[in-house]
Order: C-alpha cells, then structure tokens, then sequence
C-alpha cells in the first residue's frame, strides 16, 4: 500500500511516499480502517527532527490524525462494522490498568500513539483497536473528521 513514511530523522526531506505492507487484524477488537483522509500536526514534525526515547523502525508511517471507512473487523468488535464512516482517536491504551480504568488513559503505563509508537494514518490503511473509532457526524467532509480527533476525541 501506498503510505507517507518516515526514512530517518533531521528533518522533513525523510518524509518520502513509499509503498510498505499493508497493515493486518492480529486481535479481536482491532478494525482495518480504509483512510480516507489523514492530517499531519506537529507530532509528524517533532517525528520528522528525532524524539528523545523513540525509536521507530524505517520506513516509518507518519500521521496521528485520520479518519476513513470501516473496512475489516476482528471477531470481537461489536460497536462498528464494514462500511461504518469513522474518526481514528490517536492515543491507545491497555483499557485495564489503574490509569485506564479511572478514565485517564494518557497516563495508562502502555500508552502509545498512532505515528508516533505504532504505524500511524497517512497511508491507505492503518489497524486500530475499536475503543478508537468515533462515527463520523452527518455532512462533515473527510478533512474535517480526520483533524477534528485530535482536539476533540
């Protein structure tokens, strides 16, 4: 698939479209998401000068914020399914350490995000877990739903 990667760090001449392996379901609540649009923040630009303690593997997909079309489901999602509209929340947790169970999910001890620990959403595809979708409201265009996560879900 065709993605927007990251092919090392010092700046944004390492962000190159390449073609890298689709991304595949390896859990029951994971959804394969059909992109459809993915908005870069200042996360991709931090990624693309180096991050003190992250060490992405090259080629690295890029993009915190997306939004696009269910395409797959794991045998356990039950809240979406194929050809459901959808806005990607791009910070995952466990969902059952302390942290999580309280509500605060950012301070859950396996927290990651999406372009930055775990491929992100500047490609074709990308795989998260279901707790991450949020549907797409009635007429608001891809752009819109693929920015609007970041400041909101």
């Amino acid at each position: 698939m065709r993605a927007l990667t990251l092919r090392g760090t010092g700046g944004l001449e390492h962000l190159v479209m390449s073609e890298v392996p689709a991304p595949e379901i390896r859990a029951p609540r994971e959804v394969l998401v059909r992109v459809r649009a993915a908005a870069l923040n200042r996360l991709d630009l931090w990624m693309t000068g180096g991050l003190p303690n992250v060490s992405p593997v090259f080629p690295f997909v890029v993009g915190s914020d997306g939004a696009g079309v269910v395409e797959r489901v794991g045998d356990g999602v039950r809240a979406v399914r194929p050809g459901d509209r959808v806005m990607i929340n791009p910070g995952i947790s466990c969902g059952h350490c302390p942290a999580c169970v309280q509500g605060e999910e950012p301070l859950c001890r396996d927290f990651r995000i999406l372009g930055e620990h775990v491929p992100g959403a500047a490609a074709e595809y990308v795989v998260v877990p279901d707790e991450n979708l949020a549907p797409v409201p009635e007429g608001m265009g891809w752009p819109e739903a693929a920015g609007f996560s970041l400041s909101t879900l």
